[in-house]
């Protein structure tokens, strides 16, 4: 298992081309992308990430000229094409579209501009850095000053016009549901309709964003006891069947390793045992200096909860442990045995190549 942050909307699936020129890969940052044209740089998709970005890039190329997905989005965020085509013009200048002084289309703006909202609406609440935006741009190629001219543009000139991000209402909820989903499940990889049958749905703004980044998809969030909530965004893809294979515990102080542990045995299947302790640092291009721990954690019962909607669905789900948070940067700070976020996910977290665990 190899965590991500957040999922990937359609409209960000069709970035692919747009990487920027001159990219270099190392085993800590093949995977790595300019903030500009990609989330979580630092995040490593999951094979349930991988099923559903190919369904979705799929799906992204199967639709029509009618379709307006990404113009609704950029007007509902104020951006209208003059700025689309002044960031574009900046992308182009610096290598981030085509190639370097190599004219994009107004399509492929738009893209990068639904990217650069997210960004922005990010660096509005707290949850990333200018300072880290550019550290991972040039991480993936960009030289020092073609990622200062792309944030300077975007503090002075892009982020003024962009709406803050609007969250839906919060639907009426019955909470009578069964302690356990049909498969045995107890909420990871467990259906959407499980958790709003079993949890309350609490504000993502005010309990998530800043902790876990603004979202490009549908977020939900959840009460799970008192001092946490539960962060997620509902994936895309269809195959997932809006089953939460991912999600963050945000707690209202940093905890003991006890207390972490129960919160992710609650939403695991009872069979769930830790199994795999393992230490972790951030990436070699990080600009941050943190680290984190993660525990594996074995269920038999979990391979079943899992099979619905991953194909090759193993029995192990892994908890990354950040005592501060984590970005798209990497862990905020270093780990000290208190916890403040667990990045819950299905299958096993490993050491890359380099025999490192990544935060």
């Amino acid at each position: 298992m190899r965590p991500a942050r957040c999922a990937v909307t359609t409209s960000l699936l069709i970035l692919s081309a747009l990487t920027l020129v001159g990219c270099g890969s190392d085993d800590d940052s093949a995977a790595a992308a300019p903030s500009s044209t990609a989330t979580a740089a630092s995040a490593q998709p999951s094979a349930a990430d991988d099923a559903e970005s190919a369904e979705a890039a799929g799906a992204a190329a199967e639709e029509d000229d009618d379709d307006t997905s990404v113009v609704d989005f950029l007007r509902a965020a104020g951006v209208g094409d003059d700025l689309v085509n002044q960031l574009g013009e900046v992308g182009d200048a610096n290598g981030y579209g085509l190639g370097e002084d190599v004219a994009t289309d107004l399509e492929s703006r738009r893209r990068l501009a639904t990217t650069q909202v997210e960004t922005c609406r990010n660096v509005a609440v707290g949850h990333r850095t200018w300072e880290g935006i550019q550290a991972s741009d040039m991480s993936a190629g960009a030289s020092q000053e073609q990622a200062a001219a792309m944030a300077d543009f975007l503090r002075t000139e892009f982020c003024p016009h962009v709406a803050p991000y609007k969250e839906a209402a919060l639907p009426k909820q019955t909470l009578n549901g069964a302690a356990q989903d049909a498969h045995g499940g107890r909420g990871l990889a467990s259906p959407l309709s499980w958790w709003d049958a079993r949890y309350p749905r609490v504000s993502w703004s005010k309990a998530c964003a800043r902790q876990t980044g603004q979202p490009l998809g549908d977020p939900v969030a959840y009460r799970l006891a008192e001092d946490a909530v539960v962060c997620a965004t509902v994936p895309p893809a269809k195959s997932l069947k809006k089953h939460l294979v991912s999600v963050d515990i945000v707690f209202a102080s940093p905890v003991g390793e006890a207390r972490a542990r129960d919160a992710v045995l609650t939403l695991l299947p009872s069979d769930a045992t830790p199994d795999e302790e393992t230490e972790g640092t951030n990436a070699d291009w990080s600009y941050l200096e943190g680290g984190c721990l993660n525990i594996n954690f074995r269920s038999d019962r979990l391979k079943d909860v899992a099979a619905e909607v991953e194909k090759d669905a193993e029995p192990w789900a892994s908890a990354l442990y950040y005592s501060d948070g984590a970005t798209s940067d990497g862990a905020v700070g270093a780990y000290t045995g208190k916890i403040k976020q667990i990045l819950l996910s299905t299958d096993k977290n490993e050491p890359g190549l380099t025999g490192d665990l990544t935060c």
